[in-house]
């Protein structure tokens, strides 16, 4: 057996297969017809001279040899898709993080949690987005993203690697003012102050009101804003109260000199890291998990 027997489309189709479950579910993803992936599995059998998948009932799966070969097919496409984009930007693997930011994801929590990018020596050239989170997981798949900042752990997380980063408290914050107004009873207190809530379609918008019905407050909400940043912004002139993370209470006094009233602990900000899963991943992607 010689190197020529091993052709990465194959290995492709061999890792979409294993995804799936399927031939039909591989092609479908993979965007040809299910006899272009059987035919390819086929030889690829042939040239390795032994059988890579047992079949249950209308599904594949893996047999030893063949979890054998997706390990190494893994690593292989990964490193492959690397060079590929590496290649497209012009830089060294290591010139650049491209990170996918959920656009719920407020910016002071990003910069805290991209920080140690930063740090590296030397750092790369760190390139955020930010969209819808769904759309940044496809863009990551198709390795468009070196990781996904998000605020929910995927639902569809084969071949992903996801990493909890930070957990908190939501807190109340707002000028020394509003502040003092509500914090001696808070958090009953709340009832008729001024909020600044997030935009009505969004789910942290469900979550806060739920707790506010069960609880019986009813506060007066005087703005709503789909972005964190300009809602915190309003928050600062004195517009409101809003709530964020615990998490960033220091980044906001020292941006933003408003203080924290209150927080509320059955509300939990929770944020993940979404990258692939392979072996070699990049140093940014290292530098930000070990400093958790």
């Amino acid at each position: 057996m010689n190197l020529r027997r091993l052709d990465l489309v194959q290995l492709a189709y061999l890792r979409a297969v294993a995804q799936t479950g399927s031939v039909t579910g591989a092609a479908a993803a993979l965007a040809v017809a299910p006899q272009t992936v059987s035919g390819q599995l086929r030889v690829l059998e042939q040239n390795l001279g032994r059988p890579l998948f047992d079949r249950v009932g209308r599904s594949l799966r893996l047999n030893d040899a063949g979890r054998l070969v997706l390990d190494y097919a893994t690593d292989m496409l990964s490193r492959g898709e690397d060079l590929l984009r590496a290649l497209e930007s012009g830089a060294g693997r290591e010139g650049s993080f491209a990170v996918g930011i959920d656009e719920i994801v407020p910016k002071l929590v990003a910069r805290q949690l991209l920080e140690p990018v930063l740090a590296l020596d030397p750092p790369p050239r760190l390139l955020c987005r930010e969209g819808n989170e769904s759309r940044l997981l496809e863009d990551l798949r198709a390795r468009q993203l070196d990781a996904v900042l998000a605020t929910g752990a995927p639902a569809a997380a084969t071949g992903l690697r996801v990493k909890l980063l930070a957990t908190s408290a939501v807190g109340v914050f707002g000028t020394r003012a509003l502040v003092r107004r509500v914090q001696s009873r808070f958090p009953e207190s709340l009832t008729g102050a001024p909020l600044l809530l997030p935009g009505a379609a969004s789910e942290a918008r469900r979550l806060v009101e739920t707790w506010l019905a069960s609880r019986g407050l009813a506060p007066r909400v005087v703005g709503e804003f789909d972005d964190a940043g300009l809602r915190e912004a309003f928050g600062a002139a004195g517009a409101g109260l809003f709530l964020a993370p615990g998490l960033i209470a220091p980044a906001l006094r020292k941006v933003y000199g408003v203080e924290c009233a209150g927080t509320l602990p059955e509300l939990a900000a929770r944020y993940f890291l979404v990258t692939p899963d392979r072996k070699h991943r990049p140093a940014a992607v290292g530098a930000i998990e070990n400093s958790v």
